[in-house]
């Protein structure tokens, strides 16, 4: 199935926007990575812990399908994503939904850069937005956390190509509830590593301590 209709151009900034809601991240990432961290936007979706995608296809240049169950809403959203890329910011439309756009933007700040991340909403008056309300996306504030965690651990490790390959083929395409439990089992794992150790530093001692 595929998503009727296409995007429009992006509406005007947030700032001179009458209905959207953002958020601002802070980095240690320079201008620069920040900007080229954006040009995945693939990514920058799944990052979103309360976004089951169910299917994300390249449609052509700068155009992409997107179908996704949001957790936030319970809404399903199937539509196409129109991405204008500028020097310092990435703005993406939506062919359906109340949300018509949303805006990263890229800061320059005193030891890194600054991400802020608008959803801006249309589709008729204020008031037939107001009865559409259910369709609000409130996974932004969830997306932020998410997007701040991943830039931080991205400023750290993102030069280990390994890690790099991890994160884009075994972590990146699966749904968020998968990437708990591995964490889970990672923590499980690492406490008993750690508790092997500890065991057997403590045997060592009482052997040397036998007589």
């Amino acid at each position: 199935m595929t998503a009727a209709g296409e995007p429009t151009d992006p509406p005007p900034a947030a700032e001179s926007h009458e209905d959207a809601a953002w958020v601002r991240i802070t980095t240690a990432l320079t201008a620069a990575d920040l900007r080229a961290f954006l040009d995945d936007v693939e990514r920058l979706y799944r990052i979103n812990p309360l976004l089951e995608i169910v299917a994300f296809e390249t449609l052509g240049e700068n155009r992409y399908r997107l179908a996704a169950d949001n957790h936030s809403n319970g809404q399903r959203l199937d539509a196409v994503l129109a991405v204008t890329a500028k020097d310092s910011a990435l703005e993406i439309s939506y062919s359906a939904g109340l949300k018509v756009a949303t805006h990263f933007r890229v800061e320059a700040a005193p030891g890194g850069a600054q991400l802020v991340v608008t959803d801006i909403y249309g589709g008729g008056s204020l008031e037939q937005r107001r009865v559409r309300a259910g369709e609000v996306d409130l996974s932004l504030n969830a997306w932020g956390r998410a997007l701040h965690d991943y830039l931080k651990v991205w400023a750290r490790w993102s030069w280990l190509a390994p890690w790099r390959w991890y994160m884009r083929r075994v972590w990146q395409p699966m749904k968020p509830s998968a990437r708990r439990i591995v964490w889970m089992i990672w923590l499980v794992s690492a406490f008993e590593l750690v508790a092997l150790v500890a065991l057997m530093a403590i045997w060592g001692v009482v052997r040397q301590a036998s007589p």
